[in-house]
């Protein structure tokens, strides 16, 4: 029994140490762990960001081409419509029934086109792939 406890006696002083040791290793190990994951997901953060930056512009990009595409959609169908009544206007002075059945009938085929068709196909176009420039 003696040399039993002995032997528990000169253990003890390194089982602390192993155990101080073993938690350091431990301790040292979840650092560098934690390390690795936040700078997996500090270039996540960044990545996300740069991603949202490039979706921002892009979106005011098509915002403004849009706007360009409808004032100058709406500009042409005024002028266009103001010069089919002026038209109707000749034809109602002159009594030219077939000029004034021309001018109505030009007024009402564009009444009927919507301007917001042609922006649902230019808002298609800025989602295709094969769409390299759009002109207005």
């Amino acid at each position: 029994m003696k040399k039993h406890i002995q032997t528990i006696i000169q253990k003890a002083p390194t089982i602390p140490l192993q155990a101080a040791q073993s938690s350091l290793d431990e301790l040292m190990s979840a650092w560098l762990e934690y390390k690795k994951v936040a700078e997996v997901e500090g270039t996540k953060r960044a990545a996300i960001s740069a991603f949202k930056d490039v979706k921002l512009e892009q979106i005011g990009a098509q915002r403004v081409i849009l706007e360009q595409y409808l004032a100058k959609t709406f500009e042409e169908r005024a002028t266009t419509i103001h010069n089919f009544f002026e038209v109707l206007d000749k034809g109602i002075q002159t009594g030219d029934s077939t000029l004034i059945s021309g001018a109505i009938g030009a007024i009402v085929d564009i009444s009927k086109q919507s301007p917001l068709a042609g922006a649902r196909e230019l808002i298609g176009a800025f989602y295709d792939p094969d769409i390299k420039t759009i002109e207005i």
